[in-house]
C-alpha cells in the first residue's frame, strides 16, 4: 500500500469532521443574514425600529419576524419526550439562575417534565415554536415558546406552586435575561387580564414584556409590538 492509499481515508474523514463542525456556524450566519436582509429591506414607516433596537439581537430578531407573512400551524406535532426534555432543560435552569423563577418553580417544572406523558410542538407565529407538556393531571401543564434563534419568548402554565413568584420582580429579571436592560425608555404599562400582572414597554425596542400570576397559573412573554399598537391597548 502506497502513502496515498494509506492516508487518503484519514484525510477524507478529517475533512468530513471539519465540515460537520462548521455547518451549525454556517447555518446561524445564513439565518442572521436573512434576518438582517428582511429588516433593512423593509420600507420606511412610522413603526421602523430605532437605531438602538437594530443593535440589540432580541429586538432586531423579533421585529424582523413580525414583518414576515406567516400561516400558523393548526395541528401539533408529537415529539420524542426524552429528546425534548434535554432541549428544554437549559431554558428552565436559566430562568431560575436569572432570578425569573424561584427554586420552587424549577423543582416543580422538573417534576412535571418527568411526569409528562405527551409533548407536542406548534408553529403559532413566524419564527416561533411552542412546546406543550401534558401530564395525567389535566390541571398541570407547561408551555414554552422558543424562537428559531433560541430566544425564550413565552413561558406559561400551572406547576401547582405560586410561592416566590412576584410578577413585578419576574418581569425585570426576565428583561435582564433577554439582554434588554440597555434600553432606557422602559415604561410600566396598564395591567391587563386577571390576577396580578406587571407589563412594560420600550418604544425604542418595540418590545412588550409581561409577567403575571393568577392563583397557580403563571405567564411571561415578550412580543414585538409597534408603538401604534401599544397605544391602542
Amino acid at each position: 500500500m502506497n502513502i496515498r492509499e494509506r492516508f487518503f481515508p484519514l484525510l477524507t474523514t478529517l475533512c468530513l469532521v471539519v465540515l460537520c463542525s462548521g455547518l451549525p456556524f454556517l447555518w446561524f450566519v445564513v439565518r442572521d443574514r436573512q434576518l438582517d436582509t428582511a429588516l433593512w429591506q423593509l420600507p420606511a414607516s412610522g413603526d421602523a425600529l430605532s437605531a438602538a433596537g437594530r443593535q440589540n439581537a432580541v429586538a432586531r430578531e423579533l421585529y424582523a419576524w413580525r414583518q414576515l407573512d406567516f400561516s400558523p400551524d393548526t395541528v401539533g406535532t408529537e415529539m420524542d419526550l426524552e429528546e425534548v426534555r434535554q432541549d428544554i432543560q437549559p431554558y428552565l435552569t436559566r430562568l431560575c439562575n436569572a432570578g425569573v423563577w424561584p427554586d420552587t418553580f424549577l423543582a416543580a417544572a422538573n417534576e412535571l417534565l418527568q411526569q409528562t406523558t405527551r409533548c407536542t410542538t406548534l408553529r403559532e407565529a413566524s419564527g416561533m415554536t411552542t412546546y406543550s407538556f401534558s401530564t395525567a393531571n389535566p390541571d398541570r401543564y407547561l408551555r414554552l415558546t422558543v424562537s428559531d434563534y433560541g430566544t425564550l419568548t413565552a413561558v406559561h402554565g400551572n406547576l401547582g406552586v405560586q410561592e416566590g413568584f412576584v410578577p413585578s420582580d419576574a418581569v425585570k429579571a426576565y428583561r435582564t435575561l433577554l439582554g434588554l436592560d440597555g434600553f432606557a425608555d422602559w415604561e410600566e404599562a396598564t395591567p391587563r387580564g386577571y390576577g396580578t400582572s406587571a407589563p412594560c414597554y420600550s418604544p425604542d425596542a418595540q418590545l412588550y414584556l409581561t409577567a403575571s400570576l393568577d392563583r397557580w397559573y403563571f405567564s411571561m412573554s415578550v412580543t414585538s409590538m409597534a408603538p401604534e399598537t401599544y397605544a391602542g391597548l
